[in-house]
């Protein structure tokens, strides 16, 4: 009897939680503190802002990300995602976020104002369609991911990660 063969791609697994606990802390805390930089540059020094933004562009697509046709079709950040976005409101963002809705509710505003978020309908914000193109937003998203690379690098580099085969199922 043989077994199916699946896609079996390498991952990232911690190792030794106790003994590197440190190390990830530090890794951790240097990365957070460069995403949380990006986020103020881009939200005018409102980390509040930027977490509402950051929360409702996921909101935005966050459903539709398990569709494997939706993602292959958008995978590629020059594709715009236009109306497929599913809107949100101040009280779910309020409640993915923690932050109180009236705070929320404002900072959206400041959002729309601010050409980040358009309404659709009392209570349906999306991303502006196409934001996310501009060279603002891919600067951001280029030197992201190069803190993220740097971060994980480390962690492997320190032994708090090590990459293994996917185990199978």
């Amino acid at each position: 009897m043989t077994t199916p063969t699946t896609n079996r791609q390498p991952r990232i697994v911690p190792l030794g939680h106790d003994e590197t606990s440190r190390l990830f802390s530090m890794a951790l805390s240097r990365y957070m503190q460069q995403i949380c930089r990006l986020y103020r540059h881009l939200a005018e020094g409102d980390l509040d802002l930027a977490v509402v933004a950051s929360a409702a562009s996921l909101a935005a697509l966050e459903g539709a990300w398990s569709d494997p046709e939706f993602r292959r079709e958008f995978a590629n950040l020059d594709t715009v995602v236009g109306d497929r976005q599913r809107g949100c409101n101040a009280l779910s963002i309020a409640e993915a976020t923690g932050l109180p809705r009236e705070t929320v509710r404002r900072k959206m505003k400041r959002l729309v104002e601010a050409g980040f978020l358009e309404r659709r309908g009392a209570s349906d914000y999306i991303m502006r369609p196409g934001l996310i193109q501009t060279p603002p937003y891919r600067d951001m998203l280029h030197e992201a991911t190069a803190h993220t690379l740097r971060f994980v690098n480390d962690c492997l580099e320190q032994g708090v990660f090590a990459v293994e085969a996917q185990p199978r199922r």
